[in-house]
């Protein structure tokens, strides 16, 4: 199962180590955001890591994983 995590309320600096910690955890992450986090995606490609988004009216969802 995809852990999910909700980081709309916190803090920008918090978030990449949050939810890196979760990917080495679980693999596989979906995050909701406010808006499309493409800094923090093009980190994590250059990290191996592959992603989908999608914005479904109110909100991002992203997923993130590693093939």
């Amino acid at each position: 199962m995809t852990e999910r995590l909700d980081v709309r309320g916190l803090p920008h600096p918090e978030r990449p180590p949050l939810i890196m910690q979760k990917l080495k955890e679980h693999g596989e992450v979906e995050i909701i955001v406010e808006v499309e986090p493409k800094p923090l995606m093009t980190m994590l490609k250059q990290q191996g890591y592959e992603f989908e988004s999608r914005f479904d009216g109110e909100k991002w969802i992203v997923r993130i994983w590693r093939e």
